[in-house]
């Protein structure tokens, strides 16, 4: 009879309901698409990596990453940072900021370098990676300020 199968690809379509609920329930919190984010005196147009599989692909596969961009790395809880460039190949800078938005570390990032760089301090809550000698080149040192406002509003937060 060939209702069976039907019923077995409506019934398998179902089962996939709560994990593709959860999919969606993860970024229902925030705005899809980057965002204006001001650092310092700068503004940036920013990309949130925020889900684990998200931070895991960071910037792999791209071809590059613009002027005046970057991918801003959001964690739950402070910690060392550890960011390696397996299957990016171009050079980044990547800046370590603490849960109050303070600039505290930035480094240099060479392509499909897999050594990890690591941060000193271990209390970081944010990671922002920009295009190479940004941050040099906009005068943007540790002890600059992210605009948690503007972070949390497009993260969907109070």
């Amino acid at each position: 009879m060939k209702v069976a199968p039907f019923k077995s690809i409506a019934l398998a379509a179902l089962s996939l309901l709560p994990l593709l609920a959860s999919c969606t329930k993860e970024n229902a919190s925030r705005e899809t698409g980057p965002a204006q984010i001001a650092l310092g005196d700068k503004t940036l147009t920013i990309e949130f990596a925020i889900t684990p599989s998200e931070q895991r692909k960071g910037l792999m596969g791209r071809d590059g990453i613009a002027d005046d961009h970057g991918m801003l790395f959001v964690y739950q809880e402070p910690q060392q940072m550890s960011y390696w460039m397996k299957n990016v190949d171009f050079p980044i800078d990547i800046g370590f900021f603490t849960a109050d938005g303070v600039l505290r570390e930035v480094y240099p990032m060479y392509p499909q370098d897999t050594l990890a760089r690591k941060s000193i301090g271990k209390e970081m809550l944010y990671a922002l990676e920009t295009r190479y000698r940004w941050f040099s080149e906009n005068n943007i040192r540790p002890g600059a300020q992210l605009d948690l406002d503007a972070v949390r509003k497009a993260l969907g937060k109070p």
